[in-house]
């Protein structure tokens, strides 16, 4: 038996196993919130004039939205978001009166995954905006994130699995069909 099918063959699989998991670092980079203005859970003594959200990368256009609502979900934006180099910004009704609000946004990365997320700010000597899910609605994990972290929620996990699960699928295959290959290829060789 040659042991040139054998030897082709332990190359190849470390190599197929090298490109799926290579293959899976573009797949888990998604753009994500880097900071916000106000910042998530900021005081202010007075309203600001607009909201910013900065993110790690351009967003797409197609897709953006931000409402800045207070306790009884009166939206407060007064401009459609405008994108620009990464940084989504909206501007804020004058008459925003003190009180707790939440802008809610939602955009799309370059890769086309939705990304979304709450942050809460105040305005004056108002209490913070709390938020209850109702009972339909699944708990928001991001809504709880602290002072210094914008809060935001992706579905990262579901699609580095996803990814893997492909890859490897990918590899068994190509793995079997180089067996076969070489199989055919040596038999063929033998009969002659």
């Amino acid at each position: 038996m040659s042991r040139f099918p054998l030897r082709s063959l332990l190359v190849a699989v470390p190599l197929a196993i090298a490109v799926v998991l290579l293959g899976t670092a573009p797949a888990s980079a998604h753009d994500e919130l880097l900071e916000s203005s106000p910042a998530s859970g900021a005081a202010l003594t007075s309203a600001p004039a607009e909201v910013s959200l900065t993110f790690s990368a351009d967003v797409l256009t197609i897709g953006a939205a931000v409402i800045v609502a207070d306790a009884s979900g009166h939206d407060w934006a007064a401009s459609a978001p405008s994108v620009d180099n990464g940084v989504v910004t909206v501007a804020l009704d004058p008459q925003i009166p003190v009180g707790g609000y939440e802008i809610r946004w939602r955009v799309v990365s370059q890769d086309g995954h939705p990304i979304s997320g709450l942050i809460p700010f105040t305005v004056g000597d108002a209490a913070p905006l709390t938020r209850t899910p109702a009972a339909s609605e699944p708990s928001a994990p991001a809504a709880t994130a602290g002072a210094d972290a914008p809060a935001q929620s992706t579905h990262e996990d579901q699609s580095i699995l996803r990814v893997l699960l492909v890859g490897a699928a990918g590899a068994i295959i190509a793995a079997a069909a180089y067996t076969v290959f070489h199989f055919l290829r040596r038999k063929k060789g033998t009969s002659l």
